[in-house]
């Protein structure tokens, strides 16, 4: 019994913990309702939420001469996180398209309140087949930077990929200076 009750604990507190995964099986009907696939031709809104993976965005990122990437976690308390106004700012002053990809679907209305005009996206957890302990985020961001899926170097390289014409150029933690 106590083997028993030892093994159930653990996984009830993983199971119970949007944290452990990609949130989805957290949101409400409505919130599932916002999220939509990305497909380059539509025409998006703040109301929606773009399901997306790097092959995608990488291909809408060659629309632009000059273009950005931002991974983020709603609520992020790190110094190295500031309000999206910030980097919506900073884009529109240099000359950048903006793309904000949320690391999961936690904290999605904390998402939309954010003033900012630009859409959002989320990364597709389903197409990287990891939906734990968000084993989604390095696939994901090793394809935005062209490197294989599986790469584990380049940890704590940032969130901020950086783009010319939709080839990879440089990833930063902070933005860089103007």
């Amino acid at each position: 019994m106590k083997k028993t009750l030892a093994l159930l604990i653990p996984v009830a507190l993983l199971s119970s913990c949007a944290a452990f995964t990609d949130g989805y099986s957290r949101l409400t009907k409505e919130q599932r309702n916002s999220i939509v696939p990305f497909n380059k031709n539509l025409l998006l809104s703040r109301d929606y939420v773009y399901k997306v993976n790097a092959s995608v965005l990488l291909e809408t990122l060659k629309d632009y001469p000059k273009a950005f990437v931002y991974v983020f976690t709603p609520g992020c308390t790190s110094d190295a996180c500031f309000p999206l106004t910030v980097y919506e700012n900073f884009a529109k002053k240099n000359g950048y398209k903006v793309f904000f990809v949320l690391s999961g679907y936690g904290s999605l209305d904390y998402a939309f309140e954010d003033p900012i005009k630009e859409p959002l996206f989320v990364i597709d957890s389903d197409y990287y087949g990891k939906k734990f302990l968000h084993g989604y985020i390095r696939p994901f961001e090793n394809e935005l930077k062209g490197r294989d899926k599986k790469d584990k170097s380049g940890d704590m390289e940032g969130s901020l990929h950086f783009y010319e014409n939709g080839v990879y150029k440089d990833t930063y933690v902070y933005l860089p200076r103007s």
